[in-house]
């Protein structure tokens, strides 16, 4: 999998997800030449549609299949703070690609933002809830 990662200050996103290095190399050169600084080209190894995506604050973004997130999951503890976002899953499962080149509209992907209350009902339901909720 080709994918196009921005790093702009405390800002991270994912301009593009590929499955054809071609198309991913063809997308970032649409980049404007002042957002293309900010943009990194990353193949990520034995991962295929549909596989998650995990943002967390002050961390690099991570690639998962279904089992990893399972996992994740599996070991994400309850914090004190109840309003926390553990972490943002994303669900790519074709091709993404925003708009306009180089640009955030990650919030256009499927996505769940994982709080304890996920996590409990997780724990509850199991995978029946990762699915429920879209997220698998």
């Amino acid at each position: 999998m080709f994918i196009i990662v921005a790093n702009k200050g405390k800002l991270k996103w994912i301009s593009g997800v590929f499955q054809a290095e071609e198309v991913a190399r063809q997308y970032m050169d649409l980049i404007p030449d002042e957002l293309k600084v900010y943009h990194e080209f990353i193949q990520i190894e034995n991962i295929t549609y549909p596989f998650y995506i995990i943002e967390r604050q002050e961390s690099p973004f991570r690639f998962l299949d279904k089992d990893e997130v399972i996992s994740l999951f599996d070991h994400t503890d309850i914090s004190e703070d109840e309003d926390e976002v553990h972490f943002n899953i994303y669900t790519v499962d074709s091709d993404y690609r925003p708009k306009k080149p180089g640009t955030d509209y990650m919030g256009a992907l499927r996505h769940d933002h994982v709080t304890n209350e996920s996590i409990e009902m997780y724990r509850e339901e199991g995978t029946v809830f990762l699915s429920r909720r879209r997220i698998l």
